[in-house]
C-alpha cells in the first residue's frame, strides 16, 4: 500500500502515457479494443480471483452488492423519468448513463495501490451488484427503448451476457474455492498473481488511450445533465451512508467512493449496438472519468481515508 498522492500522481503519469501513445499515432483507437478485450479474459479474471481466494468473508459484505444494485436500480429509474421528453435516440443512451460503473477499468488499479488487496475486495463485492445493474438493467433499459426490432430471447440473451463474462466467473469460482476452504497448489497460485500484477499498468494506459472529449456542441448540456444526475445522487447517498451504516471504516470508505466512479465502459458498446449516440456515450465515459479521478483524491484527502 502506497501514499495516495503517490497512488493518484504515478497513476496521472501513466494515463498520460497512453494517451500520448495513442495521439502520435504509436496505439491506434481501434487497438484499444484488442486490449481490453485481452484484459477481460485475463489479467481482470487473474485479479479477482486471486483476490477473493484470500478474502476473509464477514457477513457485512454482502450488503455492498445490495447497495450497489438497489442504488443503481433507483437511479436509472430516476434517469427514466427525467428523460422521458427527449428524443426516442437519446432517451436510451442517457437513461444508460445514469447509472452504473467502471470498476474493472478504472477503480481497482486505484484501489489496489491504496488499500491493497484487503480494499480490493470490497470494490469486487460491490462490482458483483453493479454487474447486474450494467447487464440486467442498463442493457435490459435499453433494449426496450431501441427502436430496434427485439430478436429472441431478450432475458436469456442477458443472462448469458452475464455468466460468460470471464470476471464474473471467476469471481465465483474464487467464492467457492474460498467457502470450500479449497487450497490453490503454490505453484498455479504464483502463476494466477503473476498474470493478475499486469492488470494496474495496462488498464491505467488503456484508461489514457480510450480518453477523448469530442463532442458536438449540442450534445454537451445533456451529457451535463447525466453527469449532474450520476454525482449529486452518489454523493447525497455515499455520504449519507457513510455517516450512518454501522459498518467498519474500510466498508464506508469502499462505499462512498465507489458511488461516485464513472459510467461503464459497456455504455458505448450498448450505444453501438442499439443504435443509439455512440459520441454521447463515450463523453459520458470519458468526463465521467475524470470528474470520478478528481472527486476520488479529493475524498481520499479529505476523509483521510488511506491506512496508516
Amino acid at each position: 500500500m502506497q501514499s495516495p498522492n503517490v497512488v493518484f500522481g504515478s497513476a496521472l503519469l501513466v494515463i498520460s502515457i497512453g494517451y500520448l501513445l495513442k495521439s502520435f499515432g504509436f496505439i491506434k483507437p481501434h487497438d484499444a479494443k484488442s486490449v481490453s478485450k485481452f484484459l477481460m479474459h485475463t489479467t481482470f479474471p487473474a485479479l479477482v480471483f486471486s483476490t477473493m481466494i484470500q478474502v476473509k468473508l464477514s457477513a457485512e459484505l454482502i450488503w455492498l452488492p445490495i447497495i450497489c444494485f438497489l442504488f443503481g436500480s433507483v437511479s436509472s429509474g430516476i434517469g427514466f423519468l427525467i428523460f422521458k421528453k427527449e428524443a426516442p435516440e437519446f432517451r436510451g443512451i442517457l437513461t444508460m448513463g445514469s447509472s452504473g460503473y467502471n470498476l474493472g477499468l478504472f477503480a481497482y488499479p486505484l484501489i489496489e495501490g491504496i488499500w491493497g488487496w484487503q480494499g480490493l475486495t470490497y470494490a469486487i463485492m460491490f462490482d458483483l451488484g453493479n454487474s447486474f445493474i450494467n447487464f440486467i438493467v442498463n442493457y435490459g433499459m435499453g433494449t426496450y427503448l431501441s427502436a430496434l426490432p427485439k430478436k429472441g430471447n431478450t432475458a436469456q440473451h442477458i443472462f448469458k451476457r452475464i455468466f460468460t463474462l470471464p470476471p464474473f466467473q471467476a469471481m465465483l469460482i474464487g467464492l467457492t474455492f474460498n467457502l470450500a476452504s479449497i487450497h490453490v497448489p503454490d505453484l498455479a497460485f504464483n502463476i494466477i498473481d503473476t498474470i493478475a500484477k499486469g492488470n494496474k499498468p495496462m488498464v491505467l494506459l488503456l484508461m489514457g488511450i480510450y480518453f477523448s472529449v469530442r463532442l458536438p456542441k449540442k450534445s454537451y448540456v445533456k451529457v451535463f445533465q447525466v453527469l449532474s444526475l450520476r454525482y449529486f445522487l452518489g454523493l447525497s447517498v455515499g455520504l449519507s451512508l457513510f455517516y450512518t451504516v454501522p459498518f467498519d471504516v474500510q466498508f464506508r470508505n469502499m462505499m462512498l467512493v465507489c458511488l461516485i466512479l464513472p459510467a461503464g465502459m459497456t455504455l458505448i458498446t450498448y450505444a453501438d449496438e442499439l443504435e443509439f449516440d455512440t459520441s454521447i456515450a463515450a463523453a459520458l465515459v470519458n468526463f465521467s472519468m475524470l470528474i470520478s479521478f478528481a472527486l476520488m483524491w479529493l475524498l481520499v484527502w479529505v476523509f483521510h481515508m488511506a491506512p496508516m
